[in-house]
């Protein structure tokens, strides 16, 4: 007599299906483990999403950017020191104009000096615009800032700005140290005798060799700051020389695939960054912008020159101290304006690249010191 044997039913830990489930859920709880983390420090760079869940959706939507009539999204970039740093933490150091224009692979950089007089908004006066995000920000918060300081830029270019994003120093460091440095070559020698000197940063006198550099978070600050062996417009210009060896770093495939870089760079944002883009609109924007295939740039330092459309008006308040206004004549941005309009069919500015220094300048001599020892 055959004996059948009834297979024992599996254990549901035993089951292929269990095992499916299982890998699918770790995938699923590591991607919002993610996204969790990424919504937490988009909520704390934007000032558009009121809430981690709000930025968590932000991260996983599909929002789009804004775009203009021309077909491009111009982006308001501020650099400063940053909130309660002394030395004027909230004057901005660096105000560029980032304008994209996806479809046809190109991008522009537009550097307005520090020193541009205009009308503060809401005030009968004028300052500096690097002075314009100071006061909407201690009038009122950081975006009221932010907002105040597009609204000058806009009326300056004769562009729409889109959004606007600042980051400090602390943040420009960490955000150069986590992609593992920037590369910049140098045809001459870089020197900065002066200005590091009597407050000790940057090593006192900072100095790069010819040739080729990789600048780290603290080397790139210094070169991107200093500006009293050349000038305020030349400074502008190694910016933008900074920006676009960022760019290349930030969408290498080196650093995309990286989680710890990545890591580094959210926290670096988070802690240091603010802007007016939400959530999602910061995922697109990266996406597009590390999808264009090695767009073409085009450059533009406003400046004291008549290529560079400012002067310095000879009817300035004393108490304004050195400052710049249109070729054109005070308030009259409109040859701004055309530049700006017309950038990606103009001709290159013919300066646009850093001077080259071919000597080394002699480091100043404090008075003082020297009136003592000849006492």
């Amino acid at each position: 007599m055959a004996i059948s044997v009834v297979p024992k039913k599996k254990r549901f830990y035993q089951r292929w299906w269990f095992w499916l489930l299982l890998v699918v859920g770790v995938f699923a709880i590591g991607f919002l483990a993610f996204s969790y983390k990424t919504g937490a420090v988009l909520n704390k760079i934007s000032s558009s999403d009121k809430s981690v869940l709000g930025s968590l959706f932000g991260v996983v939507s599909n929002q789009e950017i804004k775009k203009n009539d021309d077909g491009r999204t111009n982006i308001l970039l501020l650099g400063m020191r940053g909130r309660n740093v002394p030395g004027g933490g909230l004057l901005a150091d660096s105000i560029m104009v980032v304008s994209i224009k996806d479809d046809e692979n190109k991008v522009a950089l537009i550097s307005i000096p520090r020193d541009l007089y205009v009308k503060v908004p809401g005030e009968k006066y004028r300052s500096k615009i690097n002075a314009v995000y100071a006061h909407g920000a201690e009038n009122g918060d950081d975006v009221q800032g932010l907002k105040e300081m597009e609204e000058v830029v806009g009326i300056v270019t004769g562009l729409s700005i889109d959004y606007g994003m600042v980051i400090n120093f602390a943040g420009f460091k960490q955000l150069i140290d986590a992609v593992g440095g920037v590369d910049i070559v140098l045809e001459t020698p870089f020197y900065e005798t002066h200005q590091f000197v009597q407050g000790k940063e940057c090593g006192g006198q900072f100095t790069l060799p010819k040739g080729k550099n990789t600048l780290d978070g603290e080397t790139a600050l210094c070169y991107a700051r200093a500006r009293e062996n050349t000038s305020d417009y030349d400074r502008a210009k190694r910016q933008q020389v900074i920006i676009q060896a960022l760019k290349d770093k930030l969408v290498s495939l080196g650093t995309l695939t990286d989680f710890n870089k990545v890591n580094k760079i959210l926290n670096a944002l988070g802690d240091n960054v603010k802007t007016d883009m939400s959530a999602g609109e910061m995922k697109k924007m990266f996406q597009k912008y590390s999808q264009m295939d090695n767009p073409e740039i085009f450059q533009r330092v406003f400046e004291n020159s008549p290529e560079g459309l400012l002067m310095v008006p000879q009817n300035a308040p004393a108490s304004a101290g050195f400052i710049l206004v249109p070729r054109a004549g005070w308030d009259n941005y409109s040859e701004i304006h055309r530049v700006c309009k017309d950038i990606f069919e103009l001709a290159p500015q013919s300066d646009i690249k850093p001077v080259k220094q071919y000597t080394r300048p002699a480091p100043k001599v404090d008075e003082k010191k020297k009136k003592k020892k000849k006492k």
